[in-house]
């Protein structure tokens, strides 16, 4: 049996944070058994529903960038893992589809799986879908999918050095009990353990293919996904058709999937580049679906084209803002409190970034309802300028009290300028005398998140993370690598340690709340802006609820089209 202790969940904790681009959605609660005080479930099966739709179309996607190769478990790249070959694969566990105004969301459901449970030895088990066949491209030429092909793609993905390794720090040994059962030991404590095997990063290669060509780059694309890759010339895009013999009866309903690149601007580099505007390709007809920022949903609104718009929220990106608890003019909780009183992130949401984006302390949760509501956080923590100014006359400091501003330049459109401008007015009006620093992202990334933390107040991108425990644990707990307040709270220290381990939804949730209430009222950071992505869309285009958290991509299946 297992033991895991608190030292060794400390220890691991950098490892959790490194999940960052990983996992959470933890095993449903029950009362069924505990096992070193670990509530373990009874046997979890979470098969997605059947969608309705008419089946045929053809539907045209845009991407951003081109992919630099085939191999989904030696690269990062968005494109190439849900945009691009890494459709046509499958994974153990996968993103809820379907969940509308519920988002941000972490829910699982099985993929390759039919159930899972976790045993009194805290190993995973999991029961495979019978009949599931690889797609019939040489040189798998369609045989039956078995347990040790996820042991091989898991092992394969945990290759010392390769980008995706750190997704499954949390995941222990893998063995094949027999063909259609799986057990998933734990490398340590964990409750967001299963999103590491949802990860869209995560997929189930057949060894077949890594034998016969070395790797992936250049080998031909086999998977047990809804998609079938197609070869194409050099500059013309992507194309995938429907996997008849997928195991979701009736999926994908489109008959193809065509995937067209539309950089926002001439590659660096490359003067043949040619920067395509996806907006007015759009309006011609030439794409049916395009993600767009605040600037181009604003050419988009203006057009005389029809269509359909829905936003897509996920926790841990977008824009954060961090004050260095250890700098002269940040050391007390009273001044960090008031430059939180002296903002108002929803007038920027709405003013700014088009309401593109939500106002949260950033960290991916399984359910929206595990956030903190807008109410409480606007009522006890921002929005009070008067508040804010006196806050600063009680702290006995001289005004104004002079305060660096780091900001991170982007190259996006004008709302991150629009951003600095409105807050560097709001903390003058209350007493503050800021100076604008800016920086480009190496400098940033230095200056803020390297070990000098040589700043006082940072407005710039979230670092990459993807859970609740990398979050909280690579930026919030006092030994984290992000650590960008530079706090040592040994309250919030444990506080994010017992969640770590928390198997209990309900209790967790409990402790999550705590968590982010202990770290705005202490004011060490928030996210004004966290990611959304609004898509645009043709108005015959239905079914299609995006959730791209864990960089999910199997919406696509379940969208369809009513020509």
């Amino acid at each position: 049996m297992k033991l895991f202790s608190a030292r060794r969940l400390l220890i691991v904790g950098a490892a959790i944070f490194a999940i960052g681009c990983s996992s959470t959605g933890a095993t449903p609660s029950s009362n069924s058994a505990e096992t070193d005080g670990v509530p373990v479930p009874s046997p979890t099966a979470v098969l997605a529903p059947a969608p309705s739709g008419i089946s045929g179309g053809t539907l045209k996607v845009v991407a951003e960038a081109e992919i630099p190769h085939r191999d989904v478990h030696q690269e990062v790249q968005e494109t190439l893992t849900a945009l691009g070959p890494g459709l046509a694969y499958s994974r153990l566990l996968r993103l809820r589809s379907g969940e509308g105004s519920n988002q941000p969301n972490l829910l699982l459901e099985c993929d390759l799986c039919q159930s899972w449970e976790l045993n009194e030895d805290l190993a995973y088990v999991f029961k495979l879908r019978p009949g599931i066949r690889w797609q019939n491209v040489a040189p798998v030429n369609g045989r039956a999918l078995n347990a040790q092909d996820i042991v091989f793609s898991l092992d394969r993905l945990k290759t010392a050095g390769w980008p995706n390794a750190p997704l499954l720090a949390s995941i222990g040994d893998a063995e094949a009990l027999d063909d259609l059962t799986l057990q998933v030991e734990l490398a340590l404590q964990d409750a967001d353990a299963l999103l590491a095997l949802a990860d869209g990063h995560v997929k189930i290669v057949a060894p077949e293919v890594v034998a016969m060509y070395g790797d992936l780059k250049n080998a031909p694309v086999v998977g047990t996904g809804p998609w079938v890759w197609q070869e194409t010339g050099p500059g013309e895009g992507m194309e995938f058709t429907r996997n008849s013999n997928y195991f979701e009866g009736g999926l994908p309903f489109l008959d193809q999937l065509n995937v067209t690149v539309m950089r926002s601007g001439p590659l660096a580099g490359s003067p043949t580049s040619v920067a395509l505007d996806k907006v007015a390709a759009f309006r011609a007809g030439l794409i049916d679906v395009l993600s767009v920022g605040p600037s181009e949903w604003d050419r988009v609104r203006r057009g005389d084209t029809e269509f359909q718009s829905v936003v897509s929220r996920r926790s841990g990106a977008g824009v954060v803002l961090a004050m260095n608890s250890q700098a002269p003019s940040l050391n007390e909780t009273v001044v960090r409190q008031a430059v939180f009183q002296a903002i108002d992130p929803w007038d920027y949401l709405d003013t700014v970034w088009q309401g593109q984006g939500f106002a949260s302390v950033g960290i991916p949760v399984r359910e929206s309802d595990w956030l903190l509501d807008r109410t409480e956080m606007r009522q006890n923590f921002f929005a009070d300028p008067g508040k804010a100014r006196q806050l600063l006359l009680d702290s006995g400091r001289r005004l104004p009290i002079d305060l660096e501003v780091t900001v991170r330049i982007e190259r996006t459109g004008g709302e991150n300028l629009a951003l600095e401008e409105r807050l560097i007015a709001d903390l003058t009006a209350v007493g503050f005398n800021p100076e604008l620093r800016r920086m480009n992202p190496v400098q940033f990334d230095d200056l803020v998140m390297g070990p000098a933390r040589d700043f006082q107040l940072a407005v710039g991108a979230v670092p990459p993370t993807s859970t609740t425990n990398s979050y909280l644990f690579g930026l919030l707990h006092s030994q984290g690598q992000w650590n960008l307040a530079g706090h040592q709270d040994t309250k919030l220290d444990s506080m994010i340690e017992a969640q770590a381990a928390e198997f209990d939804d309900l209790a967790r949730r409990g402790q999550l709340v705590e968590i982010q209430r202990r770290v705005l009222d202490q004011a060490y950071l928030f996210s004004p802006v966290t990611a959304a992505s609004r898509w645009v869309f043709s108005r015959d285009l239905k079914g299609f609820e995006p959730n791209t958290a864990l960089s999910e991509y199997n919406f696509w299946s379940r969208t369809w089209l009513d020509r």
